[in-house]
């Protein structure tokens, strides 16, 4: 089975960590071919069903999407609440 993904919507980071996942399901083999990648998907149980597969592995590419906007667009917030927390830690060790 082959899924082809398009990586100006899913980025290497994001696909690389689906195939990861699904490392105990597939074995996956990913070549590149230009703005698309294309996964040559074998699956490791035999009940696995071409549609299921299809389903599974974009559920997850997906998920890895979501979580890599939500990184982004989270990210000044997280380095102020770090910068504040470390900032506090160092101040005290001053007073001592």
């Amino acid at each position: 089975m082959e899924i082809i993904v398009d990586r100006r919507i899913y980025s290497d980071e994001c696909i690389s960590k689906a195939v990861y996942n699904l490392a105990n399901h597939y074995v996956i083999r990913r070549m590149l071919e230009g703005a698309f990648e294309t996964l040559h998907i074998t699956p490791l149980h035999a009940e696995n069903v071409a549609s299921d597969i299809r389903k599974h592995i974009m559920e997850v590419l997906n998920d890895y999407k979501l979580r890599q906007i939500i990184e982004n667009e989270t990210h000044d917030i997280r380095t102020i609440l770090y910068i504040k927390a470390f900032g506090d830690i160092d101040e005290n060790n001053d007073e001592l």
